[in-house]
């Protein structure tokens, strides 16, 4: 039996150097894989202010007040999440792993002067017809209170016995009948890389997209996810609630893309559409707790 173990860091990891590594890490040949159980710890952090700022300003959040917004803890965590994947335990390799699914808790608002503690540990591994799903939880506490959590669920694309269901996603889209239309430039994956940090080359150039098998540069799931927040949430009067997504199709850049959606007192159901209304980008819902 493997025993967990903690480890707790005092400023955040520098991400070209967890990038470099990346590179080069291979993973395990395991026919069972198995997750380390470390649990990563990112200790006594404030968010940074200019930051916040940017973020804000990149998704279409609201300037005015000074709570985070409720996408942003996923920017404190995400250099941890590298860390647990590039731990030697760790069974695959990191490029090429897909964030396919992403589940965000907020138990109340964050503060931006607020100091936190900010926890990441794998917590399931599921054999699928695709491959392996691999979730990552993330915990933010401040004075020991749970006042965020998500669930980052990432792809490992490989070839398994399981048979693999008929392509439904078209059909499973429902008429949803508030719509916005948004515009997406080019360089939107580089401008939300220098503030998020998630410098993944596909989401950066059409050629450097490109030597990873993808036609185009793709948006960040995680802005699709925030400009989806900063559109929708409010509608709650509440900044208790839950958004969760599933990242469908890529989004090639630059392109137009339309948001739908239906509010049903305390429950808003969306979906992200291309500009024709035919092909699911993400779907999701979001609800007050």
């Amino acid at each position: 039996m493997h025993s967990s173990s903690r480890v707790i860091l005092n400023e955040t990891p520098g991400i070209l150097s967890l990038y470099s590594r990346a590179l080069f890490a291979k993973g395990l040949n395991s026919s069972i894989p198995k997750l380390p159980t470390t649990n990563i710890t990112l200790a006594n952090i404030k968010a940074d202010a200019k930051k916040v700022s940017q973020y804000r300003e990149a998704c279409g959040f609201k300037q005015d007040n000074n709570l985070l917004p409720i996408t942003f803890p996923h920017l404190l965590a995400f250099p941890l999440h590298l860390e647990l994947m590039l731990l030697k335990e760790f069974p695959f390799a990191v490029m090429g792993m897909v964030h396919i699914r992403n589940e965000i808790t907020q138990f109340r608002a964050i503060n931006i002067l607020e100091i936190m503690d900010v926890s990441c540990s794998f917590s399931d591994i599921r054999k699928t017809d695709k491959g392996y799903d691999v979730d990552i939880q993330t915990e933010i506490h401040i004075t020991g209170e749970l006042v965020w959590q998500s669930i980052s669920t990432n792809l490992v694309r490989k070839k398994t016995d399981i048979a693999s269901p008929k392509n439904k996603e078209q059909s499973q889209l429902t008429d949803l009948p508030y719509k916005e239309f948004w515009n997406l430039s080019s360089d939107l994956g580089r401008r939300y890389a220098l503030i998020s940090g998630d410098s993944n080359p596909i989401h950066l150039f059409s050629l450097s997209a490109k030597l990873f098998g993808f036609k185009g540069h793709i948006t960040h799931g995680m802005w699709t996810k925030a400009r989806v927040a900063a559109a929708l949430c409010n509608k709650l009067n509440t900044d208790a609630c839950k958004i969760i997504v599933d990242f469908k199709l890529p989004i090639f850049l630059p392109t137009s893309i339309q948001l739908n959606y239906d509010q049903q007192e305390n429950t808003i159901n969306f979906d992200i559409r291309d500009n024709t209304g035919i092909k699911p980008h993400m779907k999701g819902e979001i609800y007050a707790l």
